[in-house]
């Protein structure tokens, strides 16, 4: 699934992609391993796209998250990742009280706006 501009690429990674993995689940788990070992010699950066289940808000799509995994070299982080794959992660089992964590993404912070800049009126 390396892309270099996914654009051009008429967006059949993913099916492609699905479909390899549907297979390897089913019976060869060498597809798997493969694709880990690859994972290992050339990703730089390992992200997880996890599903949260306990957000109370009201909202029909499913709250998903991409968590970059940090800490030690590829091979550790792909392990690390690989381990509770599509298993239940409860928070205090990944972070600890009062640790600091970094976000990537927050609000642009507007501050008190008028009437007319919350509502787009004119």
């Amino acid at each position: 699934m390396f892309y270099r501009t996914l654009h051009k690429s008429k967006h059949k990674s993913f099916t492609k992609y699905e479909k390899r993995w549907s297979e390897a689940s089913k019976g060869s788990k060498a597809l798997m391993a493969a694709e880990m070992k690859r994972l290992k010699k050339w990703c730089q950066i390992v992200r997880a796209i996890c599903h949260i289940s306990k957000l109370k808000l009201r909202r029909k799509q499913a709250h998903t998250k991409e968590i970059q995994v940090n800490g030690g070299s590829t091979a550790d982080k792909v392990e690390f990742r690989k381990g509770p794959f599509e298993q239940e992660v409860k928070v205090p089992d990944v972070f600890a009280q009062g640790e600091m964590v970094d976000i990537g993404g927050a609000t642009k912070g507007k501050g008190f706006s008028g009437v007319i800049t919350r509502w787009g009126c004119t």
